[in-house]
């Protein structure tokens, strides 16, 4: 009894220990696989954010190449490489490397992820042996952990605002938008998110979603509407092609298929966050962060120049006081820096990056532009001679309308004066237009003899800057009429272009008591004298085609009309901001300050502008806020980029220094077909105080981004930020391709306008981080 007894005992003992020796194992099993996890987990994590930093424009078979080598090299730093990388796939499905290290370790790395091309996962696996696993029906098992890495720029929303105001036509983003406060809408502006959608690839690089921290957005106005994924269409509504969330506490959702569209690609990428079944996450809130600043960058203060053209060798002073910079002659702001000695050939004054208070462009406005009108002089016999105000400047035209009785000779003009018309006829008199092109400056009057001596003339000379040095004359013209109360003069043939200068004048009867005149609707004057019959009107701001003035008189008259037009210099004017960093107080210019165009064009590549106080940047003046809307026929940043319309439409401007099309920070890219990017001269790749930062303003700063009126253009390449109010109108082609992000953004977009903002290119990075995603 005994005996069974013992054996009993001794096959519980060999039980439990069994027992005991198993959980030991499943106790170091389970430890030794978490251990696992973690590892692998760091190792997954460091390959994905690595290789993400990769990532640039674009999916092609080369990129993907190399973003999945990064991660595989990555990895090989940590374990002992035992296979080799083998990589297969397409963009539009998905590339996949895989490889193999020690400790029984396998990697699988996609790109794209899901077909976000700024996305890479990596999954690593490995096989643990089990003790004792013979006896479990298993000799290892496998622990798997994978991250998805995202590159910065894809963690960069295109729009970020704290207040967003829309009127006028379709405002097109091209990205997400993040606004604090809910999107406002009046008239039929509809603001829509676009996906930056890749058709060679089939691949995304932003989903185009819209979040409002603000609860209750209304997504679609009364009578509103969004015509999916089209740059027109869309009325009174926000619209998006990804998702659109609304509310921190209280989130809700515009309708799938009326205002949030979620495509098949991005809904592959980005999940309908308001599925059934599904509880929205609040949105949060916006941030309002800036980059580093500027002026503390040791690398930006490096560029800055003295009055010298030397190194300034300090950081602007925000209460500095500056000296009047000149241009031609022309005060045209203040600064430190050296003011340009005269305008490079293609007439653009270039300034060097130092501290400023302002520049005013008014000064440099591109097209015609009437510099001075002389009194009529007459009626005087035999010679008559109008003159100026002042000394004529070099390079601008000259005009003389000349109306005397009938005469069958032509007027004898002083040299160099070319005649531009003629017309003859008894009552209404000869009436001559002359023109000295190019003149060479100094000149305050002309004498022209009039043959026979004892007839009496009227005369008037006038000076014109912005026309074309060589061959200026395009079209010409005359009319009479030997009694009428009103008369039409129109051009022979039609102009060439729109802006041209057109002149006319006019002759009829002399000496009539009562006799009044009456010039042409949208004409300006520049001399009326009904009583000794004679009269000159101009305008700037006909179309191409033929130019025509119908003029009227009481009592009828006999009349004899010239009209003639003048081409515009090809380059028109402007001026250049060369490569560094430029630092704006608002010096010399109370209560604003900062960079006007007021009908100038600004050119820049690879710099930075950095405006404190009250300064800011306008198309209009300097005035605070931005002044009046831009009067000229243009107020440009940038010209057309060859991205856009294919080079040359802007020869000139390029000839200003070389690929002066956008408006661009320092950077490597620009859009396809732009050489605009070359690089930096003077800004480190990747410093987040320069590198892709465009313009930027501190906390403390008043002044007003304002790029308001119907001629103002801009194609800004880089990035903005501007904690205060913010002005866009949309002409054209004008773009902002890079990100911003404004206090208070108020919007609106012309009939036409393509992306206003939102690109692959010009992203400043400053404010994002490498992201896991997953």
């Amino acid at each position: 009894m005994r005996k069974r007894e013992r054996g009993q005992v001794l096959v519980i003992v060999a039980v439990w220990m069994l027992a005991l020796i198993g959980s030991a194992a499943l106790i170091l099993l389970t430890g030794s696989v978490e251990w696992q996890r973690n590892q692998l987990q760091q190792l997954a994590d460091g390959a994905a954010t690595d290789s993400a930093l990769t990532i640039g424009v674009g999916c092609t078979a080369g990129s993907a190449s190399t973003i999945i080598t990064q991660a595989d090299n990555f990895l090989a730093t940590q374990r002992t490489r035992t296979g080799s990388l083998s990589i297969g796939g397409s963009c539009a499905a998905g590339y996949t490397g895989t490889d193999t290290f020690a400790g029984a370790m396998s990697e699988t790395i996609h790109y794209p992820y899901r077909g976000h091309q700024q996305q890479v996962e990596v999954i690593l696996t490995v096989a643990l042996p089990i003790s004792f696993g013979n006896y479990m029906g298993a000799s290892n098992t496998n622990v798997t952990r994978r991250a998805v890495g995202q590159q910065l720029s894809g963690s960069a929303t295109a729009i970020r605002a704290t207040t967003l105001s829309c009127t006028g036509g379709q405002f097109n983003v091209g990205g997400s938008l993040e606004v604090s406060n809910a999107i406002t809408l009046s008239g039929s502006c509809a603001v829509y998110a676009h996906d930056r959608f890749e058709a060679a690839s089939s691949t995304y690089s932003d989903l185009g979603n819209v979040t409002v921290y603000a609860n209750g957005q209304t997504w679609v106005g009364g009578g509103g509407s969004c015509a999916a994924g089209a740059n027109s269409g869309s009325s009174n509504a926000v619209c998006a092609d990804g998702s659109e969330l609304s509310g921190h506490n209280a989130t809700t959702c515009g309708t799938s298929g009326t205002s949030a569209f979620l495509t098949p690609g991005v809904a592959a990428i980005n999940a309908d966050p308001c599925a059934a079944g599904k509880g929205p996450v609040p949105v949060p809130p916006v941030s309002t962060s800036l980059p580093p600043e500027p002026n503390t960058d040791p690398a930006a203060i490096a560029t800055l120049r003295n009055g010298a053209g030397g190194a300034l060798g300090s950081a602007c002073n925000p209460a500095g006081v500056y000296p009047n910079i000149t241009a031609g002659g022309v005060v045209v702001g203040t600064g430190l820096g050296p003011s340009p000695a005269s305008a490079d050939a293609s007439g653009f004054y270039h300034f060097k990056p130092s501290c400023y208070g302002y520049l005013n462009l008014t000064s440099m406005a591109g097209g015609i532009s009437n510099r001075q009108v002389g009194t009529r002089v007459g009626p005087v016999s035999h010679f008559v001679t109008p003159t100026l105000p002042g000394a004529s400047l070099a390079g601008t035209l000259l005009v003389a309308a000349i109306n005397c009785p009938t005469t069958p000779n032509r007027f004898q003009a002083p040299a160099s004066w070319v005649q531009a018309i003629e017309v003859n006829l008894a009552s209404a008199g000869r009436t001559e237009i002359w023109y000295y092109p190019n003149n060479p400056g100094g000149i305050a009057s002309a004498t022209f003899t009039i043959n026979p001596a004892n007839i009496n003339c009227d005369a008037q000379m006038t000076e014109w800057s912005g026309v074309a040095t060589a061959a200026p004359r395009d079209q010409t013209g005359s009319a009479t009429n030997v009694l009428s109360g009103s008369l039409t003069v129109s051009t022979a043939g039609a102009m060439a272009q729109s802006g041209e200068l057109v002149m006319t004048a006019d002759g009829f009867n002399k000496g009539v008591p009562g006799q009044t005149f009456t010039r042409g609707g949208g004409w300006n004057a520049l001399s009326s004298d009904p009583a000794n019959g004679f009269a000159s009107e101009y305008r700037l701001d006909l179309p191409a085609g033929v130019a025509s003035e119908t003029m009227t008189a009481n009592p009828a008259t006999a009349w004899s009309a010239a009209i003639a037009t003048f081409k515009p210099a090809t380059g028109g004017a402007g001026a250049v901001l060369d490569p560094g960093f430029y630092n704006f107080n608002g010096s010399g210019f109370a209560g604003g300050g900062g960079i006007c165009l007021n009908g100038g064009m600004l050119l820049a590549q690879d710099v930075t502008i950095e405006l404190v106080n009250q300064a800011g940047l306008s198309t209009g003046t300097c005035a605070a806020g931005g002044g009046a809307n831009c009067a000229a026929a243009t107020c440009q940043f940038g010209s057309t980029p060859c991205s856009i319309s294919a080079c040359p439409p802007n020869a000139v401007a390029d000839s200003a220094g070389g690929g002066y099309t956008w408006f661009a920070a320092p950077c490597s890219s620009a859009p396809s077909g732009d050489a605009t990017c070359p690089g930096s001269s003077w800004c480190p790749v990747g410093d987040r105080a320069c590198w892709n930062l465009l313009i930027y303003a501190p906390a403390s700063n008043t002044g007003q981004i304002a790029i308001k009126g119907t001629a103002a253009e801009h194609w800004l390449l880089g990035s903005v930020y501007w904690p205060g109010t913010c002005t866009d109108t949309v002409n054209g082609t004008s773009t902002l391709a890079g990100t911003l992000s404004c206090g208070t953004l108020s919007v609106s977009a012309a009939a036409g306008a393509g992306i206003a903002v939102g690109s692959d290119y010009g992203i400043n990075t400053a404010l994002v981080q490498a992201v896991l995603v997953e």
